[in-house]
């Protein structure tokens, strides 16, 4: 980083009443890294989005492209023509991620550069997912189109304070970096869980008044707190995501804080797929080469305005090249016309991952978040589905992977632990879970 944006990131770091940080990260983007950063934005600006409920030519170009280099693909019959045969392609999930990651990776992928992200999302997965720090940097000009389409210029400054990663968590990383992809500006990562805090809530309030980050990327739970703890932050623009935000609490949070907000739905697999546009219906798709479609139970496409599984083919990720892979969430699609005449696909009442908080015996709220951490590193397993019934009991059943032990009293102690020494827990191993082919929901609470 430049010396300017080191001497902006000391100041964070050893700012008085700073947090307790417990990580120390960058974003490993170098020199390369900007270049493509720098010809993918130009492409943006003049790249049409997707406007059609048909794979475009080049996305079957694409697919094209990637045979003999996706085992995935290698069971594809001679004569196979992507731009005629698209709806013939097979379809991936999370679990294939989890089985056959071999399959989904380009056989000539020079892996020395590779990170990994581990998520549950919407259907309890546990998933290991390969990118590319290149890849992670582009996303930044997607958040660019989005703001944009907000009527919104992004304006990050080298050295200064711009993004704020907020959460509400028993544990999670809490750090500070500057953003390549942003001139060298700052980022923070904060739990606004008090015992984060040296000085507690004060020197929370102290820190942030003097941060003013002028964008804030969080999820439901967490703003709701935001709001309920009167943070001293005025951001510009407020980014949702992880799980649905309501448009009656994204209208609270541009009411109290003065923010454009948007809600972004994304994936770790995925990258971002498509955002609320004012004066526009649904989620718009803002990636030019990430083709959407709905499939129904048996993956067959449905038209539109038929409910379906959102199933996304392309991305920037060059580890994981997605060939119609199914996101377990479920929408409508359709095609729309922006603010600005430019004619693209949305997908109409998103149903994604809802935002759940559960209860422990002494009335704390524990996040689902913080069940999956502590659940993760105990065995590998392939799916799971938490419950908390309305009389507080909890019920953890478990998908194994074949051949791989799960240690029910390890998973029994930690949830006890979690939600309090009196707590009734049970833990099932359930090699059915999942197995017809349903949504299975990883968290619900009957609790009020």
């Amino acid at each position: 980083m430049s010396p300017r944006a080191w001497r902006g990131l000391e100041r964070i770091l050893q700012h008085p009443h700073a947090p307790r940080w417990n990580q120390t990260i960058g974003d490993r983007v170098g020199d390369a890294e900007l270049a493509r950063l720098a010809a993918f934005r130009d492409e943006l600006a003049h790249a049409a989005l997707e406007a059609d409920a048909e794979p475009s030519s080049r996305m079957a170009a694409r697919i094209e492209a990637l045979r003999g280099r996706l085992l995935l693909l290698d069971a594809l019959p001679a004569g196979f023509d992507a731009a005629r045969d698209f709806e013939e392609l097979p379809t991936t999930d999370r679990e294939a991620i989890v089985r056959r990651l071999e399959d989904l990776v380009p056989i000539d992928a020079p892996i020395d550069d590779a990170i990994v992200y581990s998520t549950s999302g919407t259907t309890g997965h546990p998933v290991i997912v390969p990118s590319h720090p290149g890849a992670m940097v582009q996303n930044l000009a997607h958040l660019e189109r989005a703001a944009a389409l907000h009527g919104l210029e992004l304006e990050p400054r080298e050295g200064e304070p711009f993004a704020l990663n907020a959460t509400v968590q028993r544990r999670t990383y809490v750090f500070a970096t500057t953003m390549s992809g942003w001139l060298g500006a700052v980022f923070v990562k904060l739990n606004l869980a008090e015992h984060d805090w040296a000085g507690g809530a004060a020197s929370r309030t102290r820190f942030l008044r003097e941060l003013a980050p002028a964008l804030v990327a969080s999820e439901p739970v967490t703003l709701a707190e935001s709001i309920r703890l009167e943070l001293p932050i005025r951001p510009r623009v407020v980014v949702s995501s992880a799980v649905s935000l309501s448009p009656s609490q994204a209208e609270v949070v541009e009411r109290v804080w003065g923010a454009r907000v948007i809600d972004l739905y994304s994936a770790t697999e995925t990258g971002p797929i498509a955002v609320t546009v004012p004066g526009v219906s649904g989620h718009v798709v803002i990636v030019p080469d990430l083709f959407v479609e709905a499939l129904d139970a048996d993956g067959a496409r449905v038209q539109d305005g038929i409910r379906g599984e959102i199933t996304v083919t392309g991305g920037r990720n060059p580890f994981l090249p997605l060939v119609r892979y199914r996101t377990g969430d479920h929408g409508r699609l359709t095609t729309v016309t922006l603010p600005d005449g430019r004619r693209a696909r949305a997908i109409l009442d998103l149903e994604g991952r809802a935002p759940v908080s559960f209860r422990a015996t002494d009335g704390s709220r524990i996040g689902s978040v913080d069940v999956a951490r502590r659940i993760r590193p105990l065995a590998a397993f392939v799916q799971h589905a938490l419950r908390q019934r309305r009389d507080g009991a909890i019920e953890l059943r478990i998908r194994p992977l074949p051949g791989v032990p799960i240690p029910e009293e390890d998973f029994e102690h930690v949830l006890v632990d979690l939600f309090g020494r009196d707590a009734r827990v049970s833990v099932v191993v359930d090699p059915d879970l999942g197995a017809d082919g349903g949504k299975v929901v990883a968290w619900v609470s009957d609790v009020d």
